[in-house]
């Protein structure tokens, strides 16, 4: 089952952040999304977020110094954080930097609702190298 929360969406390719926010939202999420790193910044310290959902390779700033700034912070470190991306050496840089979990890109958005709705319900399991 679904379950529903607000989730906060950091890529630099408006395509992608469309196609995720739209899908996410038919499921049933709250949806905010952010181009830049400053913009997730702000908004994940302005708003109730449950889950960031981040791309690894951002324009400026690497997704990863994003990832572990906020699992750094008191204020934030509580926050699950999904890094993803389409290179293949990523899972284990994501995970190292203090991502909660990785999907490749392209990602099953099945696999994907799975992982979000782990992590809200406290069920997740912090995969590591494993996949």
């Amino acid at each position: 089952m679904v379950k529903t929360g607000h989730l906060l969406v950091v890529d630099d390719d408006p395509d992608i952040t469309l196609m995720m926010k739209t899908m996410l939202e038919f499921k049933g999420f709250t949806v905010a999304v952010a181009d830049q790193a400053g913009k997730a910044v702000e908004m994940l310290r302005g708003a109730t977020i449950d889950i960031v959902i981040m791309d690894m390779f951002l324009s400026g700033i690497s997704g990863v110094t994003i990832c572990a700034g906020f699992k750094k912070d008191p204020a934030t470190s509580h926050i699950p954080v999904i890094m993803m991306s389409a290179h293949p050496d990523a899972r284990k840089v994501c995970m190292d930097a203090g991502a909660d979990d990785f999907v490749s890109k392209p990602f099953d958005i099945q696999d994907l609702l799975a992982k979000i709705n782990g992590l809200i319900a406290g069920t997740a399991t912090r995969p590591g190298s494993i996949n």
